[in-house]
């Protein structure tokens, strides 16, 4: 039996839980469309969104920039979330696609952001301030340019004295940009507490993703990007080769701290760049400190895989980094390089497999101290010495790996199976070589840990890359195969759903599903993995901000 009374007045209970808890009492889904929606353009549904309140952008192209005025709260984000096809185009217009500026616990969630081509510096997304509780999630920027000047695909500029804080950057994609001197993911200043991971940056024409001190961004004494995670993202062909700005200099690293501190670098793919991962600072009496470079795949660098130090000795510093567990493979030039002002260098447990020919690792800057280097596979060019630095347990073998320019996994038999240094933990005790590979297997799985950045064995994947509260989303993917395949997931509640796959230098081979909108349950789909050469392969499944990565091999 239902009861109905009505109140006089607000008792003091109801004005009490209406103070604690405004997003959830008012919480709204605006929904902006080209017809039949609350609004016909984002910034007006944006600039009406209240905390607690949901922004639903349905598909069109909406030739416009975008500001968000207000901040959410702590249990009322606002979010700016794009259904399959919502497209932010920047035709004709200048600056920023979407601009986000001291405000705080903001979501922008599947957008597509496009040709923002204007003069100054265009930007897919701008963070700027002392904003923080951001998160930018499996958004789409592309051809985003300037002609004459600099233009990011996503930068976060910390330039107030309170930092930036609780910062996620989370499978994105970026691409075909044209950046001047600048980078297609920047985080820059006063930025402390970050997350950059399983985003896709490719085919830009500078820096792939960059944390950046030292600029003058921040204020003095906090202007590092410091204390954050670049994990699981996927960099290739990034070069300043046709960049004007460069005079057909090659120097765009993949992954580059400049000035950052306190940055862990792991199971990342990084292919065909200039540059693969660069630990420096471009200012002098600064420095790159306290970064951790580890389990991840670096290929086919042009100046080198692995670089560190400032590029002459007027530049800055790298100061206590570790490099262990890493597959390095190919590199033009070199494998590493420590350049100018390196101090407290680790090299240890890595594969490095370079071009006949060329260096294994190289102390170019002559002036750099205490760096150690020990228990290292050595393999395609000297059979004897592993450069300008001893290692004692060097293996100078062919490390096996299933194809040395496609797939850095280990094959059975490769003697980086249990070969690896015990290399105990880190100043907060896990740790130092991480506790997963590169594919997140457990990182022992026998009585030693594997040389490189792949634990050879049987350990299961974790269930889901990035785990969202009250998610269960799982993903069944049949391994070896021959031929096509079909692979079945579940979705706990109705989502928007892509699902792609991917080479191993990060390449999209298909995408069965593009953001559709599927219903909660089981669902199967078809890969046509007969197209595909021999190989290994990450079949990911995304979800409404969730997602899941399944790795399979590929026969012939």
């Amino acid at each position: 039996m239902a009861v109905f009374f009505q109140l006089r007045r607000p008792t003091a209970f109801l004005v009490a839980l209406a103070s604690v808890l405004p997003g959830m009492v008012s919480a709204r889904n605006i929904i902006v469309a080209p017809s039949g929606g609350n609004y016909s353009t984002v910034a007006a549904g944006v600039g009406a969104a209240q905390a607690g309140d949901t922004v639903t952008v349905r598909a069109g192209t909406y030739n416009e920039a975008v500001s968000f005025g207000r901040s959410g709260s702590a249990a009322a984000y606002i979010t700016l979330n794009g259904n399959p096809g919502a497209i932010l185009d920047g035709t004709g217009l200048s600056g920023q696609g979407i601009t986000i500026s001291s405000r705080n616990y903001i979501r922008v969630i599947g957008m597509t952001v496009q040709n923002f081509k204007g003069s100054g510096t265009p930007m897919g997304i701008s963070v700027a301030g002392s904003s923080s509780f951001i998160e930018l999630r499996n958004n789409l920027i592309h051809n985003i340019e300037s002609p004459n000047d600099n233009a990011h695909g996503i930068a976060f500029y910390g330039s107030a004295a309170t930092p930036m804080t609780n910062i996620l950057v989370q499978g994105n994609e970026i691409r075909d940009c044209r950046l001047g001197q600048s980078e297609s993911l920047v985080l820059n200043g006063n930025i402390d507490g970050f997350t950059v991971s399983g985003n896709i940056v490719h085919d830009n024409d500078n820096i792939g993703i960059d944390f950046i001190g030292f600029e003058g961004t921040g204020p003095s004494g906090q202007d590092q990007a410091r204390n954050g995670i670049c994990i699981d993202n996927v960099v290739y062909n990034i070069s300043s080769a046709t960049n004007p700005t460069y005079g057909g200099d090659r120097s765009a690293d993949g992954l580059y701290v400049d000035g950052g501190r306190d940055i862990v670098i792991e199971r990342n793919k990084v292919d065909n760049c200039d540059i693969g991962v660069e630990v420096a600072s471009e200012h002098g009496g600064k420095a790159s400190s306290n970064i951790t470079i580890r389990d991840n795949f670096i290929s086919r660098g042009y100046q080198g895989n692995i670089l560190m130090g400032g590029y002459d000795a007027t530049r800055g510093n790298a100061v206590n980094v570790v490099v262990v567990n890493n597959t390095t493979c190919q590199a033009t030039n070199l494998e590493i390089e420590l350049q100018y002002n390196c101090n407290g260098i680790t090299i240890k447990n890595n594969i490095l497999y370079a071009r006949t020919g060329q260096p294994y690792i190289s102390n170019d800057g002559g002036n750099n101290t205490n760096v150690s280097v020990d228990g290292n596979i050595y393999f395609g060019a000297s059979g004897t010495s592993p450069g300008s630095y001893p290692d004692a347990h060097a293996r100078f073998v062919n490390p096996l790996l299933v194809n040395p320019l496609t797939d850095l996994h280990l094959l059975a038999g490769s003697p980086a199976i249990g070969a690896g240094i015990n290399l105990g933990n880190d100043a907060q005790g896990q740790p130092l070589s991480g506790a997963s590979d590169i594919d997140r297997r457990p990182r022992v799985q026998g009585s030693a840990i594997d040389i490189g950045a792949n634990e050879f064995g049987s350990g299961t994947l974790d269930a889901g890359e990035y785990p969202v509260a009250g998610t269960a989303l799982s993903l069944v993917a049949a391994s070896p195969i021959r031929g096509g395949t079909t692979v079945h997931y579940a979705l706990p509640s109705p989502a928007s759903v892509t699902l792609r796959a991917y080479d191993l230098q990060g390449r999209v081979v298909g995408t069965p599903i593009d953001r559709e909108v599927q219903p909660a349950g089981w669902h199967d789909a078809s890969l046509r993995a007969d197209l595909w050469p021999a190989g290994c392969y990450f079949v990911r499944l995304t979800a409404s901000g969730a997602a899941v990565t399944r790795r399979v091999v590929v026969l012939k």
